[in-house]
């Protein structure tokens, strides 16, 4: 037998005298010296430093599940307020978003926009007998498009909504905290009318968020 070391590596000849013509093959064994079983590294990532840390290739391979959590985190942090002062309007709404292009493509993050919705259902009748039963129905379609699109109102980061009576703003701010667990960036405005008279509702513009599979 004859023995010899390539590259770190125990070499072992079998069935060969010292003279003779190498027709045999060779196997290579590791020693455990200098050779070691080849690993693949998985990637993982569970907050945003560790996200930050992986290239986009890196990122984008991550499991559906860790990319739907960071998108959480990355929304939650691109909310500001102005300023550390309280107002009445503390809790209502957040002054402005920061979106953050290079970790929402890392994780592969989807724009969704919901189209203008009232409280009216598909048959053009109006849902609700009074103001509020309206509010929440115009929600609630708003919130059956949001699942539909696999995302909530928990990502939603600015929303428009027209109401046909402001003097009902405490009312509908109550609503609105029933369904819209984290305030986005929000307008709400007064309007004389809207598509119909019994409407008093409208959600114009909502923007959210949501991860690619």
């Amino acid at each position: 037998m004859i023995g010899g070391r390539v590259g770190g590596c125990q070499s072992v000849l079998h069935g060969l005298m010292p003279d003779a013509k190498i027709r045999a093959p060779i196997r290579i064994a590791p020693n455990n010296i200098g050779c070691s079983a080849m690993t693949q590294v998985t990637n993982t990532a569970s907050t945003l430093e560790q996200l930050d840390a992986l290239s986009i290739d890196e990122a984008q391979s991550l499991s559906f599940k860790e990319r739907d959590g960071l998108l959480d985190l990355i929304i939650a942090e691109g909310r500001h307020e102005a300023t550390d002062s309280v107002s009445f309007r503390t809790g209502m709404y957040t002054d402005y978003f920061d979106e953050d292009m290079t970790r929402m493509l890392k994780v592969r993050a989807i724009k969704v926009y919901v189209r203008g919705t009232t409280s009216s259902n598909f048959d053009g009748e109006v849902v609700g007998d009074n103001f509020m039963d309206q509010y929440r129905a115009c929600f609630r379609h708003v919130q059956t498009t949001l699942t539909a699109a696999r995302t909530s109102y928990s990502r939603v980061v600015n929303m428009v909504i027209f109401l046909t009576n402001m003097d009902n703003w405490e009312k509908f701010n109550e609503v609105f905290r029933e369904f819209v667990p984290h305030p986005p960036c929000r307008a709400v405005i007064g309007t004389t009318g809207l598509a119909s008279s019994p409407l008093v509702i409208e959600i114009v513009d909502c923007f959210a968020y949501r991860v690619a599979d």
